[in-house]
C-alpha cells in the first residue's frame, strides 16, 4: 500500500472486508512518513499485517534507487516503533518455514524446532538410503522474514506499465502511467508479479503481440500454478475498481483504479498457505 494514497488505497480494500481501525490508520500512516524520512527512500509501502496470538506484526518497506532489488522490509509490534528484518539466504529456513504449522505467537525472540522432511539418496536411479529428518531451530524473526519473502515472491501484484526498467537496469516507477482501461482490466496477463522476473525475457516478451521491453519484462499472473486458479478477478464497475485475490494465500489482496495510476497489495492474514486449494474446485 503506497504512503502517498494510503487512506484511499485503504478505502479501496474495504469492498473486500480488508479494514484496519482509524486509530490504526492515523499511527501507521504518521510512523511510515517517519520512517520514510528516516532512511531517506524514495518510496514507502505498508506490506500487511501477520496475526500472531499475542501480538500481530505489521510489515512494511521502503526503497531508494531500485524498487524490486532495493527494498528493505522492517516489522512492528506497536504500529510505532519499527525494526529491520533480517535477510534470510538459508534455504533450511525456508524449508522450515513452510513447514512448521503453529501460529505466530509475537516474540521475535522465541524458538522453536522444526523437523524438515528426510532426503534420499539416489544411486543409479534408485533410492540408496534414506537419511535422518534434520531438526532445524527457527527464530520466529527469520521465519517472519521468509514468510514475507515467500508471499511476496508468489503473489504480490502490480498493473502491466505501472513500472519501468532503464536502460542501466534499475526499475522505478513509472510516471507516464495512467492505468489499465476497460478493455484491459479483466485481462489477467495485464497483471504483473511485483518481483525479479523468474521466466527468460523471451518469453514473456512472446506472450505478447504488442510487447514493450520496458515494462513487459515481469512474469505475469497468468502463468502462476495452478493455471487460472491461483487469482480470484472481481470487477466493481460502478466504483471504477478491480480487485484481485489470492487464492493460494489468503488475505492477500489487490486493488486498482480503472484509468489511474493508483493501486496496490495488502496482506492481512495468518501467514498460512492454502494447500487445500487443488481440492476447492
Amino acid at each position: 500500500m503506497n504512503l502517498e494514497f494510503f487512506t484511499e488505497g485503504l478505502d479501496c480494500l474495504m469492498y473486500c472486508g480488508m479494514k484496519l481501525s482509524p486509530e490504526q490508520r492515523i499511527l501507521i500512516e504518521n510512523s511510515l512518513i517517519a520512517l520514510q524520512n528516516d532512511n531517506r527512500f524514495t518510496g514507502m509501502y505498508l506490506w500487511g499485517r501477520i496475526t500472531a496470538t499475542k501480538n500481530d506484526y505489521y510489515i512494511a518497506f521502503g526503497y531508494t534507487n531500485d524498487c524490486l532489488k532495493d527494498r528493505k522490509y522492517f516489522y512492528s509490534l506497536d504500529q510505532f516503533q519499527w525494526q529491520l528484518l533480517p535477510f534470510v539466504q538459508s534455504p533450511k529456513i525456508f524449508q522450515a518455514t513452510i513447514l512448521a504449522r503453529e501460529p505466530f505467537i509475537g516474540d521475535p525472540s522465541l524458538l522453536t524446532y522444526v523437523k524438515l522432511d528426510p532426503t534420499f539418496d539416489i544411486v543409479g536411479n534408485q533410492v540408496a538410503g534414506i537419511s535422518r529428518p534434520e531438526v532445524v531451530k527457527l527464530k520466529e524473526e527469520e521465519r517472519l522474514a521468509a514468510i514475507v519473502f515467500i508471499i511476496t515472491e508468489e503473489c504480490a501484484i502490480c498493473p502491466r506499465g505501472a513500472f519501468y526498467k532503464m536502460t542501466d537496469g534499475r526499475v522505478i516507477p513509472n510516471q507516464m502511467f495512467r492505468g489499465l482501461n476497460d478493455l484491459q482490466i479483466d485481462n489477467q496477463s495485464y497483471y504483473q508479479l511485483y518481483r525479479l522476473p523468474r521466466n527468460d525475457l523471451k518469453v514473456n516478451l512472446a506472450k505478447r503481440s504488442d510487447y514493450n521491453y520496458a515494462i513487459d519484462f515481469l512474469d505475469t499472473i497468468d502463468c502462476v500454478i495452478p493455471l487460472c486458479q491461483a487469482f480470484a478477478l472481481n470487477m466493481q464497475r460502478k466504483e471504477g475498481l478491480v480487485i484481485i485475490k489470492s487464492c493460494l494465500w489468503l488475505g492477500m489482496t489487490f486493488f486498482h483504479k480503472i484509468n489511474s495510476h493508483k493501486h496496490g497489495f495488502l496482506y492481512l492474514g495468518d501467514g498460512k498457505k492454502n494447500f487445500d486449494l487443488l481440492f476447492m474446485y
